[in-house]
């Protein structure tokens, strides 16, 4: 019997039934167990988030003021003063010069003037990091040095009474109303507009810090409801400490917040307002007081300087008005009387003009420069110290108001990370021990 082999090559392969995987992919996400340790994860995650959120706002907030505080305040200020001075500089020459023998205290007020004005340059440059405002600061000091160069001419011509004298001063004051001062009051206003911008942005609504917790406290509450439904325990110790941190963190950081931008809306809406609105009255009045006394100085041209003087006058009235009428003025003790002293200046420029008019300008000299109730130089003097007083308070008020808004914040951001941290903590103690259940 014969018995054939067949070669192994012609053997049939052995066939594999094609096996399924025991679990499917992400299986473990659909069980139970899964879904409660997904549920931690995405609370922890979430305490985490509102941990950076908190403190990225309270220091991006604290930051912003502390730049106010320390550089753009101190720069407004200082561009503030170097106007304010220059028209003291302004005023205190052309009295001066129509004294004659030059009194010292109005000398020295010229010179402190000066001294005060280069020192406000001084204070803002060190500031000023803008090349248009580097230029425009430049050329103001430029102009400075020729306008000091002027009135030197014009004192030394006056003393030996040489009548040339009165051309170079009239000359010092058109560069000083006509181009040193009006570039100084851009520098003042483009610094004072960069405070109320950085003042602003400290107000805006933390709208991420809201939603990012509004989410954690919201899928917290839906997950302690899941947790309660799944496991049959109305109560995870865990999740409502967790929750309740969360609750405490955002009163504790939406209470700072509110107060702080309670402040910094202050610091913007009443302090540099009012500060403004008196740094502009008390220039206003120095340049009326240079009109005054250049009236007696550029004869021929009273018409020109009396108008000037008046449309002044007619300006201070009406922003004072309307200041004192706030609810929210400061320093209205020093300045409740200033509507009084304006209209007892203009009197007595009146009786100057009439003097004028009628060719006594010693006697208008008198008038300007005499110490009697009923002169001018008196009213003037303490409206510009009411108004001196007024720019002090109301800068006082405005760093106090930035101050106590910065203040505020201290502690919020230590406070809100830990319990943020807290919070995910007790969430992760709180799911571990219904994790543990299943094995």
């Amino acid at each position: 019997m014969t018995v054939e082999l067949a070669h192994p090559s012609t053997e049939p392969l052995p066939s594999r039934s094609p096996t399924a995987p025991a679990h499917p992919r992400w299986w473990f996400a659909r069980t139970t167990p899964g879904r409660i340790l997904t549920i931690g994860v995405i609370l922890a995650t979430l305490g985490i988030l509102s941990a950076f959120a908190t403190s990225t706002t309270i220091n991006d907030r604290q930051h912003e003021l502390t730049t106010v505080l320390n550089h753009t305040e101190p720069l407004s200020f200082a561009a503030g003063q170097l106007y304010t001075t220059l028209s003291v500089a302004d005023a205190a020459a052309a009295t001066a010069f129509i004294a004659g023998s030059e009194p010292r205290a109005v000398r020295q007020r010229y010179e402190q003037a000066i001294t005060e004005a280069a020192v406000a340059v001084t204070r803002a440059s060190s500031g000023l990091t803008d090349e248009p405002l580097v230029e425009l600061l430049g050329r103001i000091n430029a102009q400075l040095a020729v306008y000091t160069g002027l009135i030197e001419t014009a004192r030394t011509n006056n003393r030996m009474g040489n009548p040339v004298g009165s051309s170079y001063l009239s000359e010092a004051s058109a560069l000083m109303q006509q181009s040193i001062l009006p570039e100084a009051q851009r520098l003042y206003e483009q610094t004072s507009a960069r405070v109320d911008a950085e003042t602003t942005a400290s107000t805006r609504i933390p709208a991420p810090v809201i939603v990012v917790l509004i989410t954690t406290l919201a899928f917290g509450a839906f997950a302690h409801r899941w947790l309660a439904h799944r496991t049959r325990r109305r109560i995870n110790v865990g999740l409502i400490a967790g929750g309740l941190a969360i609750l405490v963190m955002s009163i504790w950081v939406g209470t700072a917040l509110t107060i702080s931008t309670a402040g910094s809306r202050s610091a913007k809406n009443t302090a540099a307002e009012s500060l403004k609105t008196v740094t502009n009255l008390a220039i206003t009045a120095q340049q009326a007081r240079a009109d005054e006394t250049l009236s007696l100085i550029r004869r021929g041209d009273e018409d020109v300087r009396k108008r000037s003087y008046y449309q002044r006058v007619d300006t201070m009235h009406q922003q004072l008005t309307e200041y004192l009428a706030r609810k929210d003025a400061i320093d209205k003790s020093d300045l409740a009387d200033a509507d009084q002293l304006l209209m007892k200046w203009r009197a007595a420029d009146e009786r100057i003009n009439a003097y004028i008019a009628v060719g006594n300008y010693q006697a208008a000299t008198q008038v300007a420069l005499g110490t009697g109730e009923d002169d001018s130089t008196p009213a003037f003097d303490k409206l510009d110290e009411a108004l001196s007083n007024g720019i002090r308070e109301s800068r006082n008020q405005l760093r106090n108001d930035i101050l106590s808004a910065r203040r505020v914040l201290s502690g919020a951001t230590v406070g809100g990370v830990v319990l943020s941290v807290g919070a995910a903590l007790a969430v992760a103690l709180g799911m571990w021990p219904r994790l543990s259940e299943y094995r």
